[in-house]
């Protein structure tokens, strides 16, 4: 017989343990991948934690001193707000001490203009005075000129009167010389 092969038997490995290992394995394998990003992830937020709560203290303090510069600026505002209500209320006073101003500078500027208008009279019962002076002064002046006319005549008349005052007296006199001379 001739040289026959005989096929050996082989025997079948079922593919059901290699596929399940090969997935075992990629499943390790990504587990493992999978292990070590989240670790590296924790690590990352553990480090963002750690800073957030750096950031936290910080800011705490921040705002415990922001509370102590809020109280400060709290006190500051008050203390502004009684500056600002003083200064309102001496406001009022200056507007209302304005208003009584402005009422005697009106009541002054009614007198005035009244004092005015009687200026204006006077001085026009002065103009008319001043020509009733002239008037008067050139009266007085041709009335002065006609007294010392009648003084002149006054004064001839009474040299008159006295001759004629001497003339009776010296006719008495020969009146009474002819009755004495006439009587017996």
């Amino acid at each position: 017989m001739p040289d026959r092969i005989i096929p050996i038997p082989t025997i079948a490995i079922p593919a059901w343990p290699w596929i399940v290992g090969a997935v075992l394995v990629i499943g390790i394998v990504l587990t493992g991948y999978r292990v070590v990003q989240t670790q590296q992830h924790l690590e990352t937020v553990r480090s963002e934690l750690e800073s957030a709560k750096q950031a936290a203290d910080q800011a705490k303090a921040q705002a415990a001193k922001l509370e102590k510069r809020a109280a400060g600026l709290t006190s500051e505002l008050e203390k502004a707000n009684a500056q600002r209500n003083e200064l309102q209320t001496k406001l009022d006073e200056a507007a209302s001490e304005a208003k009584s101003a402005h009422s005697q500078l009106e009541d002054t500027r009614s007198r005035l203009g009244a004092t005015q208008s009687e200026l204006e009279s006077a001085k026009q019962a002065a103009d008319q005075a001043k020509a009733q002076a002239a008037e008067l002064e050139g009266r007085a002046a041709g009335l002065n000129s006609e007294l010392e006319k009648a003084n002149a005549q006054r004064n001839e008349l009474q040299t008159k009167l006295d001759e004629a005052s001497s003339e009776i007296e010296r006719l008495k006199s020969e009146l009474e010389q002819a009755l004495r001379a006439e009587s017996p």
